[in-house]
């Protein structure tokens, strides 16, 4: 018979029923969204001094036409699904795919995901946008944007106020980011 469990936090009890009201209100008025992979540069230029930013390319995640990059307003970013990235470590853009497909355990606490990653480095040290990303029967939800960290708890909504909730159908989801890496070859 093994320890018994303890009784969950009243917090966490609040939070799990405010989250189901609130998917459950979204699922009832939300649409099936498209989603997109679009080849997008984040331009590369040199500083006075010598400083430099290098160009990067990579996937956008396009949303019934609209740039989920430029949603957040963090230019120093690129998604998860970056080609130079891909040219050096091959495996970590895959565990980026499996991720987004659920395959994977996400990379954060709290099961969030890293879409958007910082493009010097991509290191979410630097600073990611992240989401929670779940399967909910036919349709995949991504939602509950925020910029964070992996060194600090604190989950900045602002950058992504706004943004989302987005239901997706699963089959094409699914369709849409198994063929990604063949899209990933270095320009």
């Amino acid at each position: 018979m093994g320890p018994a469990k303890p009784a969950p936090l009243l917090s966490d009890v609040v939070r799990s029923i405010s989250v189901d009201v609130a998917y459950t209100t979204f699922r009832e008025s939300t649409m099936a969204v498209l989603l997109e992979l679009v080849p997008a540069i984040r331009p590369g230029f040199a500083y006075p001094g010598g400083a430099s930013k290098s160009e990067c390319h990579f996937l956008d995640f396009v949303i019934s036409g609209q740039s989920l990059w430029e949603q957040p307003r963090k230019p120093d970013m690129v998604s998860v699904l970056c080609s130079e990235y891909t040219a050096k470590a091959h495996d970590e853009s895959v565990r980026a795919i499996n991720r987004l497909l659920l395959i994977e355990k996400a990379n954060l606490p709290d099961d969030r995901r890293s879409l958007f990653i910082w493009s010097e480095c991509g290191d979410s040290g630097c600073g990611a946008i992240t989401g929670h990303i779940v399967r909910d029967g036919g349709a995949i939800v991504w939602g509950d944007f925020g910029h964070q960290n992996n060194y600090e708890d604190h989950i900045a909504l602002g950058p992504c106020e706004g943004l989302g909730p987005f239901m997706i159908d699963a089959k094409c989801y699914e369709s849409l980011f198994v063929e990604a890496l063949g899209k990933l070859a270095a320009p």
